[in-house]
């Protein structure tokens, strides 16, 4: 699953309140398909007055992708279940999900909600400049989302130590997937920023040393069922961006289409001429 940034600016986003996550799987060999459906749902959802939101394509794990909606309320999102079941829009859709729906094997709808204690420099996200992003979907064992929090918040005092310039958002999935699952998520300009800095810290000094390290991952231990990391690159013509980033990054968001070189004209046949 993925995280959101506010769209409401380019500059300086502020991390979204809420979250609705629409997650498509894709059948092998319809990405080119599933693509043209999706940018033509942008076009009717662009004129029927639909919230913005970006689409993250799968890098790692099964073929899929999940469109991010952005809300600060529930009140918020009836309004757009409401948008879709009027008049012209609700017409206007139907032969988009008929073609759109042959791509597909299933789509899963799931909302979480932000918790900006746990996260780390939330508001430093890339923005309109964002490229990809790191998702780690986790799960936790009933009762312990106090460990949980106090394992957030040793991460981000070492990563504060360290000095990371990473941001990591930290969601948890209100319905949609089993209870005590967590999203947390890296919005990157770059894929660089998951190589390691030359002269890195090493992982023990973060947290204070081979005990406190190996403390803390006895609390991981103790508190998380699984945890599963993915990487996600955005597809810009699945998205329905802000026109704050189509302003400032319109070679990535809105890119003019390439103009066709002119076919020269084919040299006509020399006259033949009679000889005698």
């Amino acid at each position: 699953m993925m995280l959101g940034i506010s769209l409401a600016q380019a500059q300086a986003p502020t991390p979204a309140k809420m979250i609705r996550v629409i997650r498509e799987d894709i059948k092998e060999g319809k990405g080119a398909a599933h693509e043209r459906s999706e940018a033509a749902y942008v076009r009717a959802f662009q004129k029927g007055g639909y919230p913005n939101y970006i689409a993250y394509e799968s890098m790692t794990g099964s073929p899929h992708v999940d469109f991010v909606e952005l809300y600060d309320s529930y009140e918020a999102i009836e309004k757009v279940v409401h948008l879709t079941e009027k008049e012209p829009l609700r017409s206007a859709l139907i032969p988009i999900e008929a073609a759109d729906a042959e791509s597909r094997t299933a789509t899963h709808t799931m909302i979480a909600t932000l918790h900006p204690e746990l996260s780390y420099r939330a508001d430093s996200t890339p923005g309109a400049k964002i490229r990809f992003a790191s998702v780690i979907t986790l799960q936790i064992r009933p009762g312990r989302n106090l460990d949980f929090a106090e394992t957030a918040k040793q991460r981000n005092a070492a990563l504060e130590k360290e000095g990371s310039k990473r941001n990591y958002l930290v969601y948890a999935v209100n319905s949609g997937l089993p209870g005590g699952t967590y999203i947390v998520a890296s919005l990157l300009d770059s894929l660089k920023a998951l190589d390691p800095a030359p002269n890195a810290m090493k992982v023990e000094e973060m947290y204070g040393g081979p005990e406190a390290y190996a403390r803390y991952l006895r609390l991981v231990a103790d508190t998380f069922v699984s945890q599963e990391t993915n990487l996600y690159s955005v597809n810009p013509k699945m998205s329905s961006p802000p026109k704050t980033y189509v302003t400032a990054d319109a070679d990535f968001w809105a890119p003019k289409p390439a103009t066709p070189k002119p076919v020269a004209a084919a040299a006509k046949p020399a006259a033949k001429t009679d000889q005698k």
